[in-house]
């Protein structure tokens, strides 16, 4: 199943990038005294700087994966089976990845505004700039916020159920239409995933998975699952 595994690896360039920036500017920041700081509060803005070292470019990949999906199960229909129902399904469609990639940014935005109070709390409180950038690493570095495993997990869930939804909403016009249950089948697999994979045979309706599958279509096999449903 196509992931988002490059959004970690990118994110995480950019979370470096931002943190040395911070480390340079720092040591003039200690030396202000309340009043220009407050002004400088006013002035730094963290989102334009994330923007600056390409978060942007970062959440055009990502809906680039997501037009990806949309397109792969758009090309397994016939040009009778593109009803108008369908197109009604596309425009449903693109408002979930609208959703996901509003979520992602307000994600950004507010890692940004947290960043910005932890630095000026301790300026405020007197901390040294090295004292500084040892907790904002910690709380904000790599393998932290944005990038933590628990952000990772949730951001390939909601693309993994986007995946789901798309083959569910395109093909629900398609009552004869197979699918197969395809992904890993190792030791960390749920058992109801492993059982499907196991009676699914050449594919299975939607009709045949609703009754006889112990996965949902949509859901999988819940949360961070690897599986999907491949139009066959």
């Amino acid at each position: 199943m196509a992931d988002l595994d490059f959004y970690k690896k990118d994110m995480e360039k950019i979370q470096t990038a931002l943190l040395k920036k911070i480390e340079k500017v720092l040591g003039g920041l200690t030396v202000l005294d309340d009043a220009a700081l407050s002004t400088a509060f006013k002035q730094i803005n963290f989102v334009d700087e994330l923007n600056a070292l390409g978060f942007p470019a970062l959440l055009k990949k990502v809906k680039s994966s997501y037009d990806k999906s949309l397109i792969r199960n758009l090309d397994v229909l016939t040009a009778t089976q593109r009803t108008r129902q369908a197109a009604t399904a596309v425009q449903a469609i693109e408002i979930l990845s609208i959703l996901d990639l509003t979520t992602i940014s307000a994600g950004v935005t507010k890692y940004a505004n947290e960043l910005k109070t932890a630095m000026f709390r301790g300026l405020l409180t007197g901390q040294s700039s090295a004292s500084i950038m040892e907790g904002l690493t910690a709380t904000y570095g790599i393998g932290k916020a944005l990038t933590s495993s628990q952000q990772t997990a949730l951001l390939n869930d909601s693309f993994a159920r986007f995946n789901r939804t798309t083959t569910g909403k395109l093909f629900a016009d398609v009552p004869e239409q197979k699918f197969l249950y395809v992904g890993p089948d190792d030791n960390v697999t749920r058992p109801e995933c492993s059982e499907t994979i196991a009676i699914q045979g050449e594919g299975m309706t939607m009709a045949e998975i609703e009754s006889q599958a112990p996965v949902a279509f949509g859901d999988g096999g819940g949360f961070n699952c690897r599986h999907e449903w491949i139009p066959v």
